[in-house]
């Protein structure tokens, strides 16, 4: 298949792809192309137009994005990863590249590559390693699969900060997903721990002790983003979480600390699916967001009694 090395095509066109299409078009070296299967949808009109408005084409299914493009990226749902994959292998041809910046645990990755490879097309995983918003395509990224590090030459002089790790596909992402036990554990210890923490009135003491034991960090402003991380992104991170505690359970161990983990961010997306105004308390009103969680759980038991 010929392919045009101009030509990038996104697979998801939510947050991410979006943050992504745009900076690609800044660049004046890229032509971005688009499919997101919510331009089936309700919400169909608007993304389109929203990518229309980047200078981005919107494409009435993931082939024809993926036409000619040099690179397709895949930037859906942990959920719908493997389906993306599974439908690339049949449109995909020789020349092209597959980037997979799902997070995703190994296993996943490996088999998503499996069913690209059918299509002649080289698979790349990615690991995503900070949050998009802030860096764009200059977000770290680990690059990981037999032509990793010639993809990471293609696209580190369009902006992007890519490394390849490894010819092996899994190794970037089992950093990626053992390091995501640590960070979204820690993010779910806060909401945990001081939503309790301020129903007892303590939360000023137990950041005081916290900051003696870690004086490197400041615990005030980490409350806030911890919090906040998980009000705006719950869901996505519980998603991450699963696939991370199948990246624990590989090896043969329980990932009982990485399940509570996802289990704690759903149950904080719930509350927000009950109360929409949580995502517009400003992050360093962290105490605001909890006192609003802790109204309505009292409200709850109350009815409940």
């Amino acid at each position: 298949m010929t392919s045009n090395a101009s030509k990038i095509a996104l697979i998801g066109f939510g947050e991410v792809g979006s943050l992504f299409a745009h900076e690609l078009i800044a660049t004046g070296r890229h032509r971005v192309t688009t499919y997101d299967i919510l331009f089936d949808g309700a919400q169909g009109d608007a993304m389109q137009e929203k990518a229309r408005a980047l200078k981005v084409e919107p494409c009435a299914n993931a082939a024809t994005a993926a036409k000619d493009a040099l690179v397709v990226i895949s930037a859906v749902t942990a959920t719908s990863a493997a389906d993306v994959a599974r439908e690339a292998g049949g449109y995909l041809g020789k020349g092209q590249f597959f980037l997979d910046i799902n997070s995703v645990s190994p296993e996943t990755k490996r088999g998503d590559e499996v069913l690209v490879a059918k299509s002649g097309a080289d698979y790349v995983e990615a690991a995503v390693m900070a949050p998009v918003a802030p860096y764009g395509i200059k977000v770290p990224m680990l690059l990981g699969g037999k032509r990793a590090a010639v993809l990471a030459d293609l696209l580190n002089p369009s902006g992007f900060r890519m490394t390849a790790v490894s010819e092996t596909v899994g190794q970037a992402s089992a950093i990626k997903m053992c390091r995501s036990v640590f960070i979204k554990g820690i993010e779910a210890l806060a909401v945990e721990g001081f939503l309790a923490a301020r129903r007892y009135g303590v939360e000023n003491q137990v950041i005081a002790s916290l900051d003696e034991t870690f004086p490197s960090v400041d615990w005030e402003k980490q409350a806030g983003y911890f919090i906040s991380r998980v009000i705006e992104h719950g869901r996505r991170r519980a998603a991450e979480m699963r696939e991370s505690a199948e990246t624990v359970a590989a090896v043969g161990l329980d990932p009982l600390m990485t399940l509570a983990t996802a289990k704690r961010q759903d149950w904080l997306a719930d509350r927000v699916v009950e109360q929409p105004s949580l995502k517009s308390v400003p992050q360093a009103e962290w105490r605001t967001s909890l006192d609003q969680i802790l109204k309505r759980l009292k409200s709850a038991k109350t009815a409940a009694e």
